[in-house]
């Protein structure tokens, strides 16, 4: 009888750990995801930004080279 107690003392402490041990992986997987997502958003605000000031920029040298180009045709 004692052997049968030791034994499911030893099991139910194997399924406690277990358990414990899977909520700490889906604790961990489910903060990095998390963390992905508010980095990826953060990210694409500041991706968006410099995408319009690289057009702005483009589009300014556009318009002095254009001015240039007017100037120098003038004889």
């Amino acid at each position: 009888m004692d052997n049968a107690n030791t034994q499911s003392a030893i099991k139910d402490r194997f399924i406690v750990t277990v358990a414990a041990l899977y909520l700490l992986v889906v604790g961990f997987l489910g903060g990095m995801i998390v963390d992905r997502v508010r980095f990826d958003a953060s990210r694409s605000v500041l991706l968006t930004r410099l995408e319009q000031d690289t057009h702005r920029v483009h589009e300014r040298l556009m318009a002095i080279e254009r001015e240039g180009s007017r100037e120098g045709s003038i004889p």
